[in-house]
This record gives C-alpha cells, sequence and structure tokens, in this order.
C-alpha cells in the first residue's frame, strides 16, 4: 500500500513552481500546455496543494479537478503563518512550493470543488463592486485634498467631480446586479437573512456569496474563522497577556458589513442586546462586545437558513 504524495504548487501569472518533493522540483507555464506537461509528470493518487492566489490558480485547480486530481487550495495567510512558525525566512516561488507542500503532508485537507457558474458571477461582481468602491475612495479623498488648497483649478475639480457621479452611478448599478442575481437564484436564502434583525440586504448577500449558499462551511464557527472574526489569547506559560483579538485573516467587507450589522443589532435584536448588555455588564470593552455581537449574528444567519425557518427569538 502506497501512501499519498502530497505535491506543492506556487503559482504566478505566467508559471507555477512545483515541490513534488524535498528534492525534485519543477517549473511549467501557467497554460494548457503547461497544464498537460504537469498532469503527466502526476500519478493518479497524487494529492495537489496550492494556495488561493487571486485568480491565477483557478484554471490549474479547474484543470486538475476535471482530470480527477485531488486539489486542496489554502488561504496564504495560513500558508504565511505555518512558514513563520517553521523559521522560513527566505522567500522564493521554490521555497513557497516546498512550504505548501509540508503543509500538506501535515495537516487534513478538504478536497476543492470547482464553484458553481452563479457563484463565479456573484463573486466577479462583488469584486467589481469592491474596486468601484475603492475609486470612488480614492477620488473622494484627492476631492478633500483639492479643496484644501489656496487656488483651486476649475477644470481639476470639475473632473474630480464628475469622476465621483460616474463611479456613484456604476456602484449602484453594480449593486443592483448583485441583488438581481441573487434574487433570481436564491430568493428563500435572501429572504431567511432578512428576517433577522440587524441583517440588511447587502449583509445578506455578502453571506450568501461567501458561503455559496451555506454549503462551503460545515458550522458557523468555520464561517467565523474564514472571516478573521475568531477571537484569540496571547499567551506565554501561564500568564495571558491583554484581553484577546481576531486574527483579521478573511473578508474585510465581510467584517466591516457584520459590525454594522452588530451596532443595529445590539438595538433591535433582543438576542443580541440582551448578549451585549450582559457582556458590557461584565466589563468587556467595547470593540470585544461588537466581535462578540458579530459572531452572534453569524449564529443566528445560519440557523435561520439551515433550519430553512425566519428568524425567532429562540435562535442563539
Amino acid at each position: 500500500m502506497t501512501s499519498t504524495r502530497f505535491v506543492g504548487i506556487d503559482i504566478s501569472k505566467a508559471t507555477f513552481d512545483v515541490a513534488f518533493s524535498a528534492d525534485l522540483r519543477a517549473v511549467y507555464s501557467n497554460d494548457p500546455a503547461g497544464f498537460t506537461q504537469f498532469r503527466q509528470a502526476l500519478a493518479d493518487d497524487d494529492h495537489v496543494v496550492m494556495e488561493a492566489t487571486g485568480t491565477y490558480f483557478l484554471k490549474l485547480a479547474t484543470f486538475l479537478s476535471a482530470q480527477d486530481i485531488t486539489v486542496s487550495v489554502i488561504n496564504p495567510a495560513v500558508i504565511s503563518y505555518f512558514a513563520r512558525m517553521r523559521l522560513v525566512r527566505t522567500k522564493t516561488d521554490r521555497v513557497d512550493a516546498d512550504i505548501i507542500r509540508e503543509y500538506g503532508c501535515l495537516e487534513a485537507l478538504p478536497a476543492w470543488t470547482p464553484t458553481e457558474d452563479v457563484f463565479i458571477e456573484l463573486n466577479q461582481l462583488d469584486s467589481h463592486l469592491n474596486g468601484l468602491q475603492g475609486d470612488r475612495n480614492r477620488v473622494i479623498g484627492r476631492l478633500e485634498a483639492l479643496q484644501q488648497c489656496a487656488k483651486i483649478n476649475a477644470y481639476t475639480l470639475e473632473d474630480l467631480q464628475q469622476q465621483l457621479t460616474d463611479l456613484e452611478v456604476r456602484i449602484k448599478q453594480t449593486e443592483k446586479e448583485l441583488v438581481v442575481l441573487t434574487q433570481a437564484h436564491f430568493p428563500e436564502l435572501l429572504t431567511l437573512l432578512t428576517s433577522i434583525k440587524g441583517i440588511g440586504q447587502k449583509t445578506a448577500i455578502m453571506f450568501i456569496v461567501l458561503t455559496r449558499g451555506f454549503t462551503r462551511f460545515s458550522s458557523p464557527k468555520h464561517f467565523a474563522s474564514f472571516l478573521g472574526l475568531s477571537s484569540f489569547i496571547r499567551q506565554s506559560g501561564t500568564s495571558v497577556r491583554g484581553s484577546g483579538g481576531i486574527s483579521k485573516m478573511g473578508n474585510p467587507r465581510m467584517r466591516q458589513l457584520l459590525y454594522m450589522a452588530a451596532l443595529t443589532a445590539r438595538t433591535r435584536n433582543s438576542a443580541c442586546k440582551t448578549f451585549a448588555e450582559r457582556l458590557a455588564g461584565n466589563g468587556k470593552p467595547p470593540k470585544v462586545v461588537r466581535i462578540a455581537v458579530a459572531n452572534k449574528l453569524i449564529r443566528q444567519a445560519f440557523a435561520v437558513c439551515l433550519k430553512g425557518e425566519s428568524y425567532s427569538e429562540c435562535y442563539a
């Protein structure tokens, strides 16, 4: 009986470095010809491990999955943390590929599966919206800086104002497209999520996108960990230093949406309000209370969607 061989990949736009073992490495082009050459070097029972590097990994991961090769895709922040724990200071593509391979050897990794078309579209719209919002913030910053000047060029001011107006229109249209696509495919989930006091339409849509319709994560705890909302304690020996924090390894925009939802839930959602008051009464700092309420909203979201029932005050 042979054991599974874990193969680590560090992928970039043009190429991908492969660590078949500690001593056997190769480089392939990140295109169909390179994919075919790499597949020929693999055994059928190999387990390929790679990082979720932008969108560069998608075509190779999809190709290998279609070839019945087991693929695992790992959060780059997890690999970075693993490398630091192993005191790896040299960063090259070859070293990165071997670190990814080692991680696969040590951890029980879930198999990656290609995303359904609707979620690909939703992710593209969400990414586009995120980019537009970033552009808007940059234009606002430039306008604010311009208005501090003693003399303002009329054309520059007018052009920046027009850019801002155009971006606002495009943002609203992209948000509308997200709503239309989500309502067309997940009307029940959208209704269930917005039945929770504190969760609005934008937050509900992000829940659906990131959880792939509540099929991607096995529990609220796993989703909170993915978002970087899991608390950790700074501890050395028997001493505990500080009140802990969150990892912040996940999606920052969803964290922000949940923070805002937590503020609303503290006044409108009776379960969250009671929970927050109890924590505050025990001397917990406002930030800790807000994070705890955000986690409670995640538990409520999973409860309503997995049970298929609108929000009830009995949900934890």
